[in-house]
């Protein structure tokens, strides 16, 4: 995988966890590739200084970037200056597809052991103990249930699951390499 496919996938699962301050720290941070002061990254990104303080200690939860503390020898502050680490990078983004694999074969598992029906009047799926209880009405409007097809649904996780699969497996490899 290509490194600039890896930043842009990071970068949208920094947004879905961080938000847009998150991404904006994250991406000003890589587009440096130095390590930052806190009031270096409000400068460069136009975010107020306690939401890039917020992001950055989100960021730092998750081990996307770590920060160096050293004194000032002017009056004895301490001053952060925050990097992205590189070294753990790869790893988060690797545990995170492993978490989504997971997900993923569980909802495999919940699509395969069960029989679900649907109502074609607004769309509500019940498994069928669901639907049993229910007389095979549909409970919002009553409408009759049918049975559904969700071999479609099933192939279509199989098929995540398979590439998602193979993807840890070439990452995995990158990293012991």
């Amino acid at each position: 995988m290509s490194k600039l496919r890896k930043l842009d996938e990071l970068s949208k699962f920094i947004e879905e966890y961080v938000g847009d301050s998150g991404k904006a720290v994250f991406e000003t941070l890589v587009k440096h590739n130095k390590e930052l002061t806190d009031s270096e990254i409000v400068s460069e990104t136009g975010i107020n200084e306690q939401e890039v303080r917020r992001a950055l200690y989100e960021l730092h939860s998750l081990g996307i970037v770590a920060y160096k503390r050293r004194q000032s020898p002017e009056d004895g502050r301490f001053i952060y200056t925050w990097f992205i680490d590189g070294g753990r990078l790869n790893q988060v983004l690797l545990q995170r597809k492993k978490e989504v694999l997971n997900k993923l074969k569980a909802r495999l598992s919940f699509e395969s052991n069960n029989t679900f029906f649907v109502c074609d009047v607004d769309g509500v799926r019940l498994t069928f103990d669901e639907a049993y209880e229910n007389d095979f009405k549909c409970p919002k409007c009553g409408a009759d249930l049918r049975p559904e097809d969700n071999t479609a649904a099933k192939e279509f996780l199989k098929g995540m699951i398979a590439k998602l699969e193979e993807e840890i497996s070439n990452e995995e490899k990158e990293l012991t390499s």
